[in-house]
C-alpha cells in the first residue's frame, strides 16, 4: 500500500484546520491512538517543547541498554497495579515518583498522576521501575530509576501479556529492539521537522544504514550499491523508497542520510 508523504508540519496543519487551533487532538482514524495529539507540539502544559515520543524513547532507553536478565533472575520479582477501572492511589503515587526519579527529571516531565491515573500502570514492588499501558494497548512510560539491569525482556513480554500492541519512538536503538520483541507492523512515520524538535535534544547521530538503527538501511544501502561516499552518491531528490516491513515513503535520500548524521531521527509507530 502506498503511503503518502506526511511531515509533522503537515500533521500539525492538518490538525489546526480541523480543529480551529484549538487543539492537537486528531479526528481521524487513521491516526490511531492519543499521542498523535501532542506529538511534537509547540508547547506542553509544562511550558517546554518536549514531546511525548521524546519522553517515552528516552526513558525507553535507560531500560533497554541492558542485556535482558535470566528468567530465574526476575521470578522473584512482583508487579503492582493500577487500572482506570479501579485506581489505587498509592501505585500512582509510586509510578509517579519512580518516572521521575532519574537523573534527568528535570526535563522529563510528561506526564501528571491525573494522567496517569487514566492509564494501567505496572511498577516493581520495591523498585522504581515499570511501564504503562495508556488507553489500554499503548506501551508508554516504561522506565527504570531503580538498581535492577536487564530489564528489557520482562517488561515487554509482561506488557504484551497485559494488552499491551503498540509503541512509538525516535529512529535509532529501539528499532531493532522493538521489532525483535515482535513490533514489526510500522504503521506511520512522521519525518523530522526541525521547528517541532523536542527539547534538550542531544543530536547523537543514527546509523542510517543499520538495520538495527534505522528503518531505512535496506532501501539506502541498495540505492548505495556499494559506493564508500554516501553523502556523493545517494539522490538529492524526492523519490518513493521502500523501509522496514514494505512502508512505503517519499523521501530525499541524500537528505534523510545528512539528517540522521546530524542526530535527527524520524518518529516510528508500530504496532504487533
Amino acid at each position: 500500500m502506498k503511503i503518502t508523504k506526511k511531515t509533522l508540519k503537515d500533521l500539525i496543519s492538518e490538525v489546526r484546520d480541523a480543529n480551529s487551533g484549538e487543539t492537537y487532538l486528531l479526528s481521524k482514524p487513521v491516526f490511531e491512538h492519543e499521542l498523535a495529539k501532542k506529538i511534537f507540539e509547540e508547547q506542553s502544559a509544562s511550558g517546554g517543547k518536549f514531546t511525548e515520543v521524546a519522553f517515552n524513547s528516552m526513558t525507553a532507553a535507560t531500560v533497554f541498554a541492558d542485556e535482558a536478565l535470566e528468567e530465574a533472575e526476575t521470578a522473584s520479582l512482583e508487579f503492582e497495579a493500577s487500572l482506570p477501572s479501579s485506581p489505587n492511589p498509592e501505585v500512582i503515587e509510586r509510578f509517579h515518583a519512580s518516572l521521575y526519579s532519574g537523573a534527568r527529571s528535570g526535563f522529563l516531565t510528561y506526564y501528571s498522576k491525573e494522567e496517569l491515573g487514566e492509564m494501567h500502570l505496572y511498577i516493581l514492588k520495591g523498585h522504581n521501575a515499570g511501564f504503562a499501558l495508556k488507553g489500554g494497548n499503548d506501551i508508554v512510560s516504561v522506565h527504570n530509576n531503580s538498581e535492577l539491569r536487564g530489564l528489557s525482556s520482562l517488561f515487554l513480554t509482561t506488557a504484551k501479556e497485559k494488552g499491551g500492541t503498540m509503541l512509538d519512538h525516535f529512529d535509532g536503538f529501539l528499532s531493532g529492539l522493538y521489532r525483535r520483541h515482535g513490533f514489526t507492523d510500522i504503521y506511520e512515520v512522521y519525518q523530522w521537522e526541525e521547528q517541532y524538535r523536542p527539547d534538550s535534544w542531544t543530536y547523537d547521530t543514527v546509523d542510517i544504514f543499520n538495520d538495527k538503527t534505522s528503518i531505512y538501511s535496506g532501501a539506502l544501502k541498495s540505492i548505495l550499491d556499494n559506493s564508500p561516499n554516501p553523502q556523493g552518491s545517494l539522490p538529492n531528490e524526492e523519490m518513493e523508497v521502500t523501509a522496514e516491513d514494505g512502508f512505503e515513503i517519499t523521501i530525499n535520500p541524500n537528505l534523510k542520510y545528512n539528517q540522521y548524521l546530524y542526530g535527527r531521527p524520524d518518529v516510528i509507530m508500530r504496532r504487533l
